[in-house]
């Protein structure tokens, strides 16, 4: 998913979403993985049109409202998250930046550099294409916490293939 390859990465989540079912207990990871996979969904929905990501995509929201009632501090800025991306993808742009800038303080907020960056990569792609110059702004910030977090490949491919 980070490297933008939603294909892929829908492919993987649905092969390992299989697995799990013929396992006696799924181990949660926080959230992680629906996180991502939610995400993923979103992303090839908005790509492909198909409602089917939208139904995987909700069901991805439901465990991480679920874990989020636990008082789970790992799934917060990740709901907001899924909540912009959502808005993004029904077209209410006014939504979506809100959304945004909550995913991003609360990401920043609670220490999770990685998802910090991430939110602030997906910020930028939803600027970029409103054709809003904060786009560069979010960018850069994800370049910046990529950088901090040690992901020396993601800020280069990042660097490499934003269109500013």
């Amino acid at each position: 998913y980070i490297f933008g390859k939603y294909e892929l990465a829908a492919d993987i989540a649905l092969k390992r979403q299989e697995v799990e079912k013929k396992m006696s207990r799924r181990t949660k990871y926080f959230g992680t993985s629906d996180f991502y996979d939610g995400l993923t969904f979103l992303a090839m929905a908005r790509k492909t049109n198909d409602i089917k990501w939208v139904f995987l995509a909700k069901e991805a929201k439901a465990s991480l409202e679920n874990m989020n009632h636990d008082g789970n501090i790992h799934c917060k800025h990740r709901l907001l998250l899924f909540q912009a991306e959502t808005k993004n993808l029904i077209g209410d742009a006014k939504e979506a930046s809100h959304d945004y800038d909550l995913a991003i303080a609360s990401a920043e907020e609670h220490g999770f550099i990685h998802e910090h960056a991430i939110a602030n990569e997906r910020a930028g792609d939803f600027y970029l294409r409103n054709n809003d110059p904060r786009a560069s702004q979010h960018y850069g910030k994800a370049h910046a916490l990529y950088l901090q977090w040690g992901a020396q490949g993601k800020s280069d491919n990042l660097s490499k293939n934003i269109p500013l």
